[in-house]
């Protein structure tokens, strides 16, 4: 089962991946849509989840450091998957880590998660715990659906 934060780094690279492709993209537009993605779902996420100033003031480095630390490992994980299936002579011992390191990547993106929503707690509600979960569902769909008016 893929994370909520993951599917939202997917369909921002998704997103993101026609920038990265036409020859008029550059880095700084690139940065540029990124802090724009960034913006527009903390913006939501303050909307959905009723945050106060302080309480923005905390979840949001927190919750950026969450999403760098799966992103980070979902990319290593990705990169043994990808130099995996490139080498025609892997043995299956080989497929089996890989495999096996693929898996544990969903479970520790779970306790990844887990420690970040304990953090989050400190300062959060219950109920605002609970709606922060919808919202990033929420938002997810909406990126899947400005996506899919493009």
């Amino acid at each position: 089962m893929i994370r909520k934060s993951t599917l939202i780094s997917f369909l921002i690279a998704i997103i993101l991946a026609p920038c990265a492709l036409s020859a008029q993209s550059t880095a700084a537009q690139r940065a540029r849509w990124m802090e724009q993605i960034r913006k527009t779902k903390f913006e939501f996420f303050t909307k959905e989840v009723n945050l106060s100033k302080e309480q923005q003031n905390q979840l949001f480095p927190l919750y950026e450091e969450m999403e760098k630390t799966i992103y980070k490992m979902n990319r290593e994980a990705e990169a043994l998957m990808k130099k995996t299936a490139a080498d025609t002579n892997a043995s299956e011992t080989e497929f089996e880590a890989a495999a096996t390191a693929m898996a544990k990547t969903t479970l520790q993106q779970g306790e990844i998660e887990l420690d970040y929503f304990n953090k989050f707690s400190k300062f959060l509600s219950k109920k605002q715990l609970f709606r922060l979960k919808q919202a990033e569902e929420k938002f997810t769909q909406y990126l899947l659906k400005q996506r899919r008016s493009k």
